[in-house]
């Protein structure tokens, strides 16, 4: 276990701030980029702006980074391999992250004392029972459950998608029946909840009425374009954005080629895949739709951005808020998506982006649109007006410190 902490000094809370301890999966940065690891570093940053707080966490392979407010205790790396996983009580997403030696170091940690402490996560559902021990000697301690997103209903939906072999049927089975009953847990013994969208709190509703839900959307800290026009210089190129590394992401790529290559290649709109690959699926994209370029990850992103007349959001598997929504509307690229794909934005349907209910009708919109570009012009502008003062990571860190106090 390495234990680090920011090279200034820290500075002394002021009276009354809480002593915060938050659990994480692995070291938020890259190579950590997925959607989780954003989210948590976003509120792991947003809160040490307001309070200290120390950070549990596993090795990711980030570069060592001094955060104001943070003192960090990482472990070493999580679990590999999927098969182990089978014989634990664990479903693989915590099972991962539950080795000696991050167990070694929160055990530490606990002898300590707490006000607040944070599961960022199913993947942290390993920590509960020892939490549970330490809240019943300590019952002003408050444990906080950072939901990302309805983990039983989003694997639901990943392992029915995959296409998987008997064997590995079986397997996903017996860990999404362990992702439900660790679900439950979390929803019902945790002291406060919080949810990415009111989706989620509806749904968590009915497994633990009485339990405490704070909406906490993530915020954006990223490039912001303070002006942009969509007219006919405009490239007619739609954008794909986001890594592909996971099989969920790729399998999300590959059902939306398969139904949208041939319209909107037919329609003279040009496809571009932008995001962090391995070289089979870069391989398979080139091969199976050559007209499509696939660029893996690039360095100016913005430029490209400025360069496409819309970004697709066709997830058909995944639940929760995208954040690259974010991206698209701060960096003003107009989103046209699948209507499941899309919630949790303050902007309205039809006027700060277009949805349609399956892949299909999704190649048809987009085939539509893409000449219309005073419309996708007004989008743009009515999702970044609408959006502007409604992501600080700050504000959101300042409003769940106040509930918790």
């Amino acid at each position: 276990m390495t234990s680090y902490a920011q090279t200034e000094e820290h500075e002394a809370p002021p009276p009354n701030t809480p002593r915060i301890l938050f659990l994480s999966k692995v070291l938020p940065y890259p190579p950590a980029v997925a959607g989780d690891a954003v989210y948590s570093r976003g509120v792991i940053e947003a809160i040490a702006g307001v309070a200290p707080l120390t950070v549990l966490c596993a090795e990711s392979g980030a570069a060592r980074r001094a955060v104001k407010g943070v003192d960090w205790h990482v472990a070493g790396p999580q679990r590999e391999g999927r098969a182990k996983s089978v014989l634990s009580r664990w479903p693989l997403i915590a099972w991962k992250g539950a080795t000696p030696q991050w167990h070694a170091e929160l055990d530490s940690l606990l002898t300590k004392d707490w006000d607040v402490i944070i599961l960022d996560n199913i993947g942290t559902a390993h920590a509960l029972p020892k939490l549970e021990a330490y809240r019943r000697s300590r019952p002003a301690v408050r444990l906080v459950y950072l939901s990302h997103e309805q983990e039983y209903e989003v694997r639901r939906s990943k392992y029915g998608a995959y296409g998987l072999s008997p064997v590995a049927r079986f397997a996903a089975a017996l860990d999404l029946n362990k992702v439900r009953r660790q679900e439950e847990r979390l929803l019902k013994r945790s002291d406060l909840v919080t949810v990415i969208n009111e989706n989620d709190a509806s749904a968590f509703r009915k497994i633990a009425p009485r339990q405490n839900y704070f909406l906490l959307t993530p915020g954006y800290d990223g490039p912001v374009a303070e002006e942009r026009r969509i007219d006919s210089a405009v490239p007619r190129r739609v954008l794909l954005l986001g890594g592909r590394r996971a099989q969920q992401k790729r399998q999300i790529l590959l059902d939306w080629m398969k139904v949208g290559y041939r319209p909107l290649t037919e329609a003279g709109v040009e496809i571009v895949i932008v995001g962090d690959m391995d070289e089979a699926l870069s391989a398979t994209l080139k091969a199976d739709y050559p007209k499509a370029r696939a660029l893996g990850f690039v360095d100016d992103l913005d430029a490209l951005i400025a360069s496409a007349r819309a970004g697709i959001i066709a997830d058909t598997v995944g639940g929760g808020f995208k954040l690259r929504l974010l991206s698209h509307i701060f960096q003003r690229l107009p989103i046209i998506g699948l209507d499941e794909a899309i919630s949790g934005l303050p902007t309205a349907r039809g006027e700060g982006y277009l949805s349609a209910p399956d892949l299909a009708s999704l190649s048809d919109l987009i085939c539509d649109t893409i000449d219309d570009t005073e419309r996708l012009d007004a989008l743009q502008k009515t999702a970044f007006e609408d959006c502007a003062q409604r992501f600080s990571w700050e504000q959101r860190a300042r409003d769940l410190l106040k509930t918790l106090s």
